[in-house]
């Protein structure tokens, strides 16, 4: 409300100043009124065009939709037809007299000044967005083994994280440049097509196969932040009945595989032992698909999308009788320079072991591994430096940092009712899956609720067990408007937070003013417990790497299970970290909050 009366306040004083015009009988003339009504219009136009223009380069929107062009249009349309009636609101400014007739304007030069100025203004709000608000840093060199990693984790969270007080507080620190093609290929390498319903064709094509295109966009089976899909997946082949033994480059675009290289990457080649399982697929992502937008907030984002499409990996193997083992450890760096990759613009995230027995040392704990020093934090700055830390190289990996325990103060609980039986064909489910940005009024029941919940922990944790979730109930029937923590063990719900009925509007505020997530009827917040990561036997930065890619199948989970109960769903990365946190009664000193999913009948 109080954005609002800022919003209107010059509009108001212009109405009261009529009203009393009109009431000692000195009615405004029409020059004075068109004066009045210019200024006011070229001060709206200026601050409207200056904000969108700031947060488009800042990050929030992308800069050449087709209504962002129009409104570019028009806002130079609009401010061409004011600048060239601001000589005349200047003399009726000077007139020498109330109510004096105004000559026509003869200043052309007064008018080309005007149109300089508001170019320049907005040209200003343009390279601020550009400039400040950025969360990167440039890290000096340095060992993330230890306390240095869980320092630099530290580092980059809390500099990746937004809030209101910081938007114009850092400059970047790396130059993203514009965005790469959406898609990566391999011309003039041997091709295969696949058939996307069965065998290796459906495995890959519902993990980031394209679903639908729509407006210029190639929307893929996983969601991706921005509609942006940085992921691209490497096959590699061992003893698949209908891919020959090689290195293969999935190409969504053409539901094709790209022959890299005849003879397959052995599991010595990232690092692992034992013999070769049917297939390795390697997930990495182009950060700068990603990064152009985003920044250094795209490593966060990066890892969660690929969760998802790693969820649909999971199930579609799950559902194809196709054993399928998601790795913990493996040799990014000598995964990367295998495939031909510059890992500091194209890194490797994620890899999973395909038909066959897993490797022997993942019933064990993993000694045999440690962080990746990283020698500079590199082109893009903080996320290359992250990036780094969080891979592996094969050594003795350190004893993990944590940090002091905390206690919940949780008491009590409210038991939610019997979870609905699962769907049977989650390939139908992906295949249908979108993102719904509209939400209808109707409040959800409370056993749509419960099963969304159980549905998100099951099965356990692949990677992590560090994710905690948090469900804000905004409508949801016969429960009041508050935040609570679901408690798989019991499938109950523990209060967080006292009931608040503005709490609606407060979600709406921590998520950039999303109408997303101010229209659901529901709100996933899936924050990750701090000494959870910190202690993975891997070191802190691959805890952190862990516990962002299980958010992302958890997340996943959310989207099939809306799916099949006929709700939509929408995930959202964006939001101010604080107020997020605040939300749902979390300490950032123990958790961060690092993803959102709003839920809510479809509008």
């Amino acid at each position: 409300m109080s954005k609002l009366l800022w919003v209107l306040l010059p509009l108001l004083l212009a109405s009261i100043g009529w009203l009393l015009a009109v009431w000692v009988r000195r009615q405004p003339s029409r020059p004075t009124v068109n004066a009045i009504t210019s200024l006011l219009l070229l001060a709206y136009v200026l601050a409207t065009a200056g904000l969108g223009i700031f947060w488009v380069a800042n990050q929030q929107l992308p800069v050449f939709d087709w209504h962002y062009l129009f409104g570019y249009a028009t806002v130079a349309l609009v401010l061409l037809h004011l600048v060239f009636n601001l000589p005349t609101a200047w003399r009726w400014l000077r007139r020498p007299r109330p109510g004096g007739a105004l000559a026509p304007a003869r200043r052309p030069a007064l008018s080309v000044l005007a149109l300089l100025g508001a170019t320049a203004s907005l040209g200003a709000a343009f390279w601020l967005g550009l400039r400040q608000g950025r969360t990167e840093i440039r890290v000096p060199a340095g060992g993330p083994a230890g306390d240095q990693g869980l320092a630099l984790v530290t580092q980059f969270h809390e500099l990746s994280s937004h809030s209101r007080q910081g938007v114009l507080r850092r400059a970047a620190g790396a130059d993203w440049g514009e965005a790469p093609p959406p898609f990566k290929t391999y011309p003039g390498a041997p091709r295969i097509e696949l058939d996307r319903s069965r065998g290796s064709g459906a495995l890959l094509w519902h993990v980031a196969g394209v679903r639908e295109r729509r407006g210029g966009i190639a929307f893929r089976t996983a969601p991706s932040s921005g509609a942006l899909f940085s992921t691209e997946l490497y096959l590699v082949a061992h003893a698949l009945a209908d891919v020959a033994p090689g290195v293969w480059h999935y190409d969504a675009q053409a539901q094709a595989l790209a022959r890299l290289a005849e003879a397959p990457l052995r599991p010595a080649d990232a690092g692992l032992d034992g013999p070769p399982p049917a297939a390795m697929l390697v997930a990495t992502a182009v950060f700068r698909r990603s990064g152009h937008k985003y920044r250094d907030r795209t490593y966060r984002y990066v890892l969660a999308d690929l969760g998802h499409a790693l969820e649909n990996l999971r199930m579609v193997a799950q559902a194809m009788g196709q054993p399928l083992q998601l790795l913990p450890a493996f040799d990014g760096g000598r995964i990367a320079q295998a495939l031909g990759l510059d890992e500091a613009e194209e890194g490797v995230l994620a890899m999973a072991w395909i038909g066959g027995p897993a490797p022997p040392w993942l019933a064990g704990p993993a000694t045999r591994w440690a962080p990746a020093h990283a020698a500079s934090a590199g082109r893009l700055g903080v996320t290359d430096a992250l990036h780094r830390a969080s891979s592996l190289r094969g050594a003795t990996v350190a004893a993990a940092a944590t940090l002091a325990p905390g206690t919940s103060a949780i008491e009590g609980g409210l038991a939610l009712p019997p979870a609905a039986p699962a769907a049977d064909d989650v390939r139908a489910l992906i295949a249908r899956r979108r993102s719904w940005r509209r939400f209808a009024p109707t409040p959800l029941a409370q056993a749509q609720l419960a099963t969304l919940l159980h549905a998100m922990t099951r099965p356990a944790p692949q990677l992590s067990t560090a994710v905690r979730i948090d469900v804000l109930t905004l409508a949801v029937q016969d429960l009041p408007p508050r935040a609570w923590r679901y408690q798989a063990a019991t499938h109950r719900l523990l209060p967080r937070t006292a009931p608040d009925a503005a709490l609606r509007r407060h979600a709406r505020a921590a998520a950039l003013d999303q109408d997303v997530v101010g229209e659901a009827a529901a709100v996933f917040v899936l924050s990750i417990d701090r000494v959870s990561f910190a202690a993975d036997a891997l070191g802190p930065a691959r805890g952190y790497r862990h516990a962002l890619l299980e958010t992302g199948l958890l997340g996943e989970r959310v989207y099939l299970q809306a799916t099949a109960l006929g709700l939509g769903v929408c995930g959202v990365g964006a939001f101010y970290d604080d107020e997020a946190s605040r939300l749902v009664g979390v300490d950032p000193a123990l958790e961060w909050v690092v993803h959102l999913a709003a839920v809510g009948v479809r509008g």
